[in-house]
């Protein structure tokens, strides 16, 4: 391992973001991180070079406060190596694409340098091995989703740049979201995840008495001693990170940042930190004694998130919302193919878990080239028609070629179409799920089954009601600048390369993939989409209306969170200030200690009569208080 190699590809992006601070221009400051971000690509491939195998195969650590085990190191596998290469090429590729989609934008320097430090987090994120320092890139990341998401703080232009119909309502509770809350409802969120993640830190540090990955990694089975509490509190942090239900509101209001924001969160960072740390947890957390209870908790939550996420995608009529609720879904599959690959590893041996993981993690590839395309193309389509919503144009695929094919070509990778990436990504993504599920006793071809099957109907309804069919627009629309169509259509390209080299790594397995249960109930949502949406849309069904008004509403999340729980707390702060604040606190200090006090200084007054006899008797009385106490 090259350490200087790996620094330089996590902290050339933050130091050219900071630099771009003290330059004058927004061009300069845009093509300073871009060069930042495209040297921290390349120092990533040599990094990686010679290619790795394994878990923790090389390791390189400095003492940062070795009292509290707290080590700057690294970690160099074939987990971290192929993350940290896409983590750094995508990253490359948005802030391209961001020289000219934010050109004109209010407050550059903010963006700038919040895009920079946002990939410095992440990959913290991808390489640390010691869990202290991996904290800081995890923190780093929260923040800048927050200042990222919440950019365009003015709230203005509610019709492009808000989440929601503005106005919209559900029993007293707004379902419309400006950037300056949707921050907020981030930060807040992931704080919750975030605070037991810390506890279990500091748990598994005095339980352990190390946080390196790799020193746990070599403990083995002496970490069994450690307990599920720990692992459900660790849980806790990637269940919020990675949008898990029921913390997937966060993710979907966060569409408020900047397109390329969104395909930061959605394909490079953030998301990805909390799957991500599930899989390279696993082989530790595999020894100790519980797992399997850990596992599938990770299981279900992953598969009830794909989902009920995949109705989400398949309701909502914005753009980037659509693109959001695929994002959970997937994030879903990575988390249950991840639960699954933990319960079957631990019968099959640590050689049989870090292939079943590899599945896993090949699934936050493929869809991370997939869906930064997406994201960037629908951004493209956004910033040329003036509108957000989906159904208020159409036929964008006659003047917007170029972005066409790169979507057409991005959607059918992610919802898993041959002989894209998505195809084989997910296709064994899925088949984790069934058998995870098939060895707790649970019917996983029905679960995979219906993850394969909606994936198909949100992606191709999404295609259709843009770019084939639709309304005409209003005002001319023509093609993106080449500095904002070339990234995502390279990228949309890469995912049928990729496809391409996954078909002949797995040649063997191709025919099983094929005639996979999965891949079957694909092409059963496959051709339905592709009647529904393409050949001829608009068919509705009134049966299916209030099931398809719940998926709309988000099944109602947005009402809890932002109504019944804020009324709660809300409530409770105000019991809180009048019953401790009010009652306890004021009573005691504005009140009852005045009160004593008066008295007792009364008492002492009473005491200075001015009488040199009674001074005398005092001085007599103490000395034989202090004489009987020296005594007893």
């Amino acid at each position: 391992m090259s350490p200087e190699y790996a620094f330089l590809t996590i902290f050339l992006p933050l130091i050219a973001s900071v630099l771009s601070l003290f330059l004058p221009g927004e061009k300069a400051k845009a093509w300073l991180v871009v060069l930042g971000s495209l040297l921290s690509a390349v120092f990533s491939v040599l990094t990686y070079s010679p290619p790795v195998s394994g878990i923790y195969t090389e390791t390189y650590s400095v003492p940062w406060i070795p009292q509290l085990g707290i080590y700057i190191s690294l970690h160099l596998d074939q987990f971290s190596g192929v993350m940290g290469m896409l983590v750094a090429w995508l990253v490359f590729f948005i802030v391209l694409y961001s020289v000219k989609y934010m050109e004109g934008d209010y407050r550059p320097g903010w963006y700038w340098f919040f895009m920079g430090f946002f990939a410095t987090s992440m990959l913290i994120i991808t390489y640390a091995d010691n869990l202290w320092f991996l904290l800081v890139g995890w923190e780093g990341v929260g923040l800048a989703s927050w200042a990222l998401i919440g950019h365009w703080y003015k709230d203005d232009e509610p019709d492009v740049k808000w989440v929601g119909h503005p106005g919209d309502r559900v029993a007293l509770v707004d379902y419309s979201w400006p950037p300056s809350k949707a921050g907020l409802r981030a930060i807040l969120t992931i704080r919750i995840g975030d605070s037991a993640f810390l506890v279990s830190l500091a748990y598994i540090f005095v339980a352990l008495g190390t946080v390196q990955l790799s020193g746990l990694f070599r403990l083995g089975s002496a970490a069994s001693a450690l307990g599920l509490l720990p692992l459900f509190l660790f849980l806790m942090g990637p269940l919020t990170k990675s949008a898990q239900f029921p913390f997937t509101e966060w993710l979907l209001t966060a569409m408020t940042g900047p397109t390329s924001v969104s395909a930061l969160i959605h394909a490079a960072t953030m998301v990805n930190a909390g799957v991500y740390l599930l899989i390279v947890t696993a082989p530790i957390f595999a020894s100790v004694q519980g797992a399997q209870t850990y596992f599938l908790a990770v299981l279900i939550f992953g598969a009830l998130t794909a989902i009920l996420s995949s109705i989400i995608a398949l309701t909502v009529d914005e753009f980037k919302l659509v693109l959001a609720g695929s994002t959970a879904a997937n994030l879903g599959i990575i988390a249950a193919a991840t639960g699954g690959a933990g319960l079957l590893g631990l019968s099959g041996g640590g050689a049989a878990l870090i292939a079943l993981l590899w599945i896993a993690f090949m699934q936050i590839v493929g869809h991370a080239i997939s869906k930064a395309p997406l994201f960037m193309g629908y951004g493209a389509v956004i910033h040329e028609s003036g509108t957000k919503y989906l159904g208020a144009v159409g036929r964008l695929g006659r003047y917007m070629r170029a972005t066409s094919l790169a979507l057409w070509l991005a959607m059918l990778s992610l919802i898993g179409t041959p002989p894209f990436a998505g195809f084989f990504t997910k296709e064994m993504a899925v088949e984790n799920i069934s058998a995870g599920f098939d060895a707790v006793g649970l019917s996983g071809v029905l679960v995979a089954g219906l993850i394969a099957f909606l994936a198909p109907l949100y992606g191709l309804r999404l295609l259709g009601l843009s770019l084939v069919h639709g309304p005409e627009p209003k005002e001319h629309i023509h093609e993106a600048h080449p500095i904002m169509w070339v990234p995502y259509t390279v990228l949309a390209f890469a995912a049928l390369g990729v496809g391409g080299y996954l078909a002949y790594l797995y040649a063997d397995e191709l025919a099983r993939l094929v005639a996979s249960p999965g891949f079957l109930a694909f092409l059963v949502g496959f051709a339905a989409a592709l009647a529904l949406y393409v050949l001829r849309p608009g068919v509705r069904s009134r049966a299916l209306t209030p099931l398809w008004r719940i998926g709309y509403r988000r099944f109602y999340l947005p009402w809890l969170y932002d109504g019944v729980l804020a009324w709660v707390y809300h409530n409770l702060a105000h019991l809180i200030y009048w019953a401790v604040d009010r009652g306890v606190i004021d009573n005691l200090y504005h009140a009852a200690l005045p009160w004593a006090f008066s008295k007792i200084s009364a008492a002492f007054r009473r005491l200075q009569t001015g009488s040199l006899s009674w001074y005398l008797l005092y001085a007599i009385a103490g000395s034989l208080v202090l004489i009987l106490l020296v005594l007893l």
